[in-house]
């Protein structure tokens, strides 16, 4: 297999296992309005017209803030707008995303932010190699364990970001089924290098060094 094909057989991998989660987020964002839809409906059948304006102007709210939201889960598709994201945020947004998967598999994802990087890194890269890395490192090790997160300043243009997984006391939660392939060490060689990002393999975990910006 080339290395064209094997960066896209690996993309198409992790956006089978991210979708599920991707669209569990994306419904999220839309049942608040269902509740305040029926509210307002109440209200119009009470003739309350003051409060009918009060719950329309926070729908319009809510509708356009659900509407952002939906937006920036699909960059983790297909990437729109600026491509550099804050590490910081791009670190939380990756365990938003997975932890609650994750932990059904029996395995806490935790991001510890006790080193505060300002840096701006790749988004896609980002969103794409420290994804796949976690879900390798999930899929080839036994549950209970514990993924652990840290940022660090490795260079002047240049930040690690330290994946470490230990074994852990809790129980893993009923597992759900459907899950598409385990993602191979491959697959995150093949990502890393389409975005740039160098791997080093550690006996305990993976260090992911991206370029980075001020």
């Amino acid at each position: 297999m080339t290395d064209t094909l094997h960066e896209e057989a690996a993309r198409y991998a992790l956006l089978r296992r991210v979708a599920p989660t991707l669209r569990h987020h994306m419904a999220g964002e839309f049942q608040p309005l269902g509740m305040v839809a029926a509210l307002l409906e109440r209200r119009v059948q009470k003739n309350d017209l003051v409060g009918v304006q009060e719950q329309c102007a926070g729908l319009g709210q809510m509708s356009r803030q659900a509407a952002e939201h939906c937006l920036d889960l699909m960059n983790w598709v297909a990437p729109r707008g600026p491509s550099e994201l804050a590490l910081e945020v791009g670190l939380a947004q990756c365990v938003h995303l997975l932890a609650t998967s994750l932990r059904f598999r029996g395995f806490s994802l935790i991001h510890d932010n006790s080193c505060d990087v300002q840096a701006k890194v790749a988004g896609p890269a980002l969103r794409s190699v420290l994804p796949a890395a976690l879900l390798y490192l999930s899929d080839s090790s036994p549950a209970p364990a514990e993924l652990r997160l840290q940022a660090t300043q490795s260079g002047a243009q240049q930040v690690q970001v330290r994946i470490r997984l230990s074994p852990s006391d809790r129980r893993p939660e009923p597992d759900q089924a459907g899950d598409y392939r385990a993602l191979q060490w491959a697959d995150v060689c093949a990502l890393a290098q389409a975005e740039s990002v160098q791997l080093q393999r550690q006996p305990d975990g993976i260090d992911l060094h991206f370029a980075a910006g001020p």
